[in-house]
C-alpha cells in the first residue's frame, strides 16, 4: 500500500474507533468530579500506575493525554516500521534541542511518543533492564533498598509474558528462561526471521570470546557480552504500555477514564498558612484556543509526562529554579534549583560498512514491489522480514579496566561488571541523521551508543505558556570523556567486523566512515555524526542521601517540599541505565504503584 495513503486511512481510522473503547474519552465534558488519582500522561509508567491502582475496585482513576489513539496505526504496531515511526509524525512531539555546542552546533530532532503508550509507542522496542550494579547503584544512592536489583527484579519478572518467537524456532540456547515471567500484560520475545548477519554476530564471539563474549541472556542481571535481542514484541505486533496496560479488559474497568487529545497544563496547588503547598488538582486544554478544566483527586496528582513533559509541567507550575520562574513572571510555588537540571542522554551513531550481498534490506527500502509483497505475506501470515525489530543482536561492552582514560576521568559505570558502550546491527544501512540513504549498493550497520556517558544537559522552559516547547540541551559530547568512549567504540567497531566471521562479506568501511582513521579524524567525524538516541533521563531525579546531594523527588517519588504530588517516569532515575530505557521505567512504575498502594492502604 503506498506510505501516504496509508498513514491518512491509519489516522482516519484511529479516529473512528476511539468510540470503540467505553472509557477512552475525548470531551472533558464526559470525565466524573470523584477521583482518586489523576496520573498525567498515558505514557510508558502512566499507564502502568493506571492499571495497577485501579486493581483497587474503590479507587477510580483518571489518565489525561496530550496525544491520540494508538488504534490502527501500522507503522506504530508492525516492529519492522518502527524507523518510520518518528520523527514528525502527527503522534510525536516534535521537538529539537538548542543548537550542541560540542556538535558543530547542530540542532537536532529530538522525538517523544504524543499518543496512548508514549514513547513505548514509537520506539525500537529494546528490552533492556541494566544490570544488577546499575539498580544496586541507585539504592545506594537513594539510601532505599527498595531499588536494589534484589528487590526490583521480581518486578521484572511480573510485568512481562515471555512469548515465542514469530517463526517459532527453538530458543534454547537463545535465552534464559528462568529468569523470565510469563504472566505479565507485556510482551517480549526474540528475533522472528532470520537474516544473513545474525549467524556470523553469534560467530565472532566463538571466534573472539575474550573481546566479545556471548551472554546467553543479558537481562539476567549480568549485561556485559553479546546477547540475542529482546523486544517488547508480542508474536508478530509491538507490545506498548497502551497494548499491555490499557488492554481492552483492564480499560473496561468501571474505575478508569483515559481522557486524550486534552494537554495538561498547570498543576494546581493550595496552601494553609505554613503547611507545605498541597498540589490540588491539575488544569488542561486542546488548545491554546480552547477552553480549559479542571479536576482535582482526592489523593494525588501523579506526573508520568516523561522526562521533558513532565519537567516543563513542574516548572510552569511554579516548582523549580525561582530565577528562571521568576523572568517570565511564573509565581514561584517551590523554589527548587534542580528541576530541570541533569539531563542525560545517550550518544549515538552508526558505523556503515559495504556488504557483499544481495540480499540485504537495502533493497527492501528501494523497491515499493518488494515492501508491498512483504507486507501481504505479514498481514497474511504474521512472518517475515516485517515481525522483527532493527536488530536481531545486541552488544554491552567495555573498555579495558586499565585503559588510560580511567587516569583522567572516573569510570561512569555503574560498575566493574556494568558496561561503557552498546553495539545493535542492522543488515542494512541505517542512520539518524537526516540525510538520504544511498540508492545503490549493499551495507551493514553497527550503531554504536556510549551508555555511560559523563556529559549532563539541561530542560528550561522557552516562555511562560505551555503551548510553546521547553529549551532541550542534552550538551551531548560536552565532557572529553564521552569523545574518548564513541573513538574507542569505533575501533571496537572495525575491530568486530574485521573479524574471521565477516571475511567475504565486509568489503571494508563505507565512505562516510572511511575518511575517519587517525585519533583526530576520528573524533571530528563523531562530533559530525553523533545523534541522541532519545532516552533522556534525570531532571527530576531522587534526592541523594551522600552529604551536599540534592534532588526533586525523595525515594518513594514524592516530590519534595509539596504535598499530594509524585513524579513517576524516567526523569527521577538518578543514573542513565545503560541500555534502553524502557524496561527499567515498567519497572520502576510497578514498583511505585505498590508504594502507592501502601501509603493509602
Amino acid at each position: 500500500m503506498h506510505r501516504l495513503s496509508f498513514l491518512i486511512s491509519s489516522l482516519l481510522f484511529s479516529s473512528l474507533s476511539i468510540s470503540s473503547h467505553a472509557k477512552l474519552l475525548t470531551d472533558p465534558k464526559q470525565i466524573g468530579k470523584d477521583y482518586d488519582f489523576v496520573v498525567v500522561g498515558a505514557g510508558t509508567a502512566g499507564n502502568v500506575i493506571a492499571n495497577r491502582l485501579t486493581e483497587n475496585p474503590k479507587w477510580k482513576v483518571l489518565v489525561v493525554e496530550a496525544g491520540i489513539s494508538n488504534d490502527g496505526l501500522e507503522l506504530i504496531s508492525t516492529p519492522y516500521f518502527a524507523p518510520t515511526a518518528s520523527p514528525n509524525k502527527p503522534w510525536t512531539w516534535n521537538y529539537t534541542t538548542t543548537p550542541q555546542v560540542a556538535l558543530g552546533n547542530r540542532t537536532l530532532n529530538y522525538e517523544r511518543g504524543k499518543l496512548l503508550g508514549g514513547s513505548s509507542s514509537i520506539n525500537y522496542m529494546i528490552y533492556t533492564r541494566g544490570s544488577s550494579e546499575y539498580w544496586d547503584s541507585i539504592a545506594k544512592y537513594s539510601g532505599d533498598s527498595g531499588w536494589s536489583w534484589k528487590t526490583i527484579y521480581p518486578y521484572f519478572k511480573k510485568l512481562e509474558t515471555f512469548t515465542p518467537p514469530a517463526d517459532h524456532h527453538d530458543t534454547s540456547k537463545q535465552f534464559e528462561p528462568s529468569v523470565h515471567g510469563f504472566n505479565g500484560p507485556l510482551g517480549v520475545s526474540l528475533p522472528g526471521y532470520p537474516n544473513e548477519i545474525s549467524g556470523r554476530i553469534i560467530n565472532t564471539t566463538n571466534a573472539d570470546p575474550t573481546t566479545f563474549p556471548f551472554n546467553l541472556d543479558g537481562n539476567s542481571g549480568n549485561q556485559l557480552g553479546i546477547s540475542w535481542l529482546q523486544a517488547s514484541i508480542n508474536d508478530t505486533v509491538r507490545s506498548s504500555s497502551a497494548t499491555a496496560y490499557l488492554a481492552p479488559k483492564y480499560i473496561s474497568r468501571p474505575n478508569l477514564d483515559v481522557l486524550i487529545e486534552q494537554q495538561v497544563t498547570k498543576i494546581l496547588f493550595s496552601k494553609a498558612g505554613r503547611m507545605s503547598p498541597h498540589a490540588t488538582g491539575i488544569q488542561f486544554s486542546a488548545g491554546p484556543s480552547s477552553p480549559s478544566f479542571t479536576v482535582s483527586p482526592s489523593k494525588e496528582v501523579i506526573l508520568s509526562g516523561g522526562t521533558v513533559g513532565s519537567t516543563q509541567l513542574l516548572l510552569l507550575s511554579g516548582i523549580g529554579p525561582s530565577s528562571e520562574l521568576s523572568s517570565l513572571k511564573i509565581p514561584v510555588v517551590l523554589s527548587n534549583p534542580q528541576v530541570g537540571q541533569n539531563l542525560v542522554d545517550h550518544p549515538a551513531l552508526a558505523n556503515h560498512f559495504f556488504a557483499n550481498s544481495g540480499n540485504t534490506l537495502d533493497d527492501l527500502k528501494r523497491n515499493a514491489t518488494d515492501l508491498e509483497l512483504a507486507e501481504e505475506q505479514y498481514n497474511n501470515t504474521g512472518t517475515g522480514v516485517l515481525v522483527d525489530t532493527v536488530s536481531p543482536a545486541i552488544a554491552f561492552l567495555r573498555l579495558p579496566s586499565n585503559d588510560s582514560v580511567f587516569r583522567q576521568f572516573p569510570d561512569t559505570a555503574s560498575g566493574p561488571n556494568s558496561p561503557h558502550y552498546e553495539f545493535v546491527w542492522r543488515d542494512g544501512w541505517a542512520s539518524f541523521l537526516p540525510i538520504t540513504a544511498p540508492t545503490t549498493g549493499n551495507y551493514t550497520t553497527i550503531t554504536q551508543v556510549v551508555v555511560a556517558p559523563a556529559s549532563r544537559g539541561t530542560i528550561t522552559l522557552n516562555s511562560s505558556s505551555p503551548w510553546d516547547s521547553p529549551l532541550i540541551d542534552p550538551a551531548f559530547l560536552t565532557n572529553e570523556y564521552d569523545i574518548i568512549l564513541s573513538r574507542f567504540a569505533i575501533k571496537s567497531a572495525r575491530a568486530f567486523m574485521n573479524a574471521t566471521s565477516w571475511a567475504g562479506f565486509n568489503l571494508g568501511l563505507a565512505p562516510d566512515a572511511a575518511v575517519a582513521q587517525t585519533d583526530d579524524e576520528i573524533d571530528d567525524f563523531v562530533r559530525s555524526n553523533t545523534v541522541p538516541i532519545y532516552h533522556p533521563i534525570g531532571t527530576n531525579r531522587i534526592q541523594g542521601v551522600g552529604k551536599g546531594e540534592t534532588g526533586v523527588v525523595d525515594s518513594k517519588l514524592l516530590v519534595k517540599g509539596v504535598t499530594g504530588l509524585r513524579v513517576v517516569d524516567a526523569s527521577v532515575f538518578p543514573f542513565i541505565v545503560a541500555g534502553h530505557p524502557e524496561a527499567t521505567i515498567y519497572a520502576l512504575a510497578e514498583r511505585t504503584s505498590d508504594v502507592i498502594k501502601q501509603t493509602w492502604a
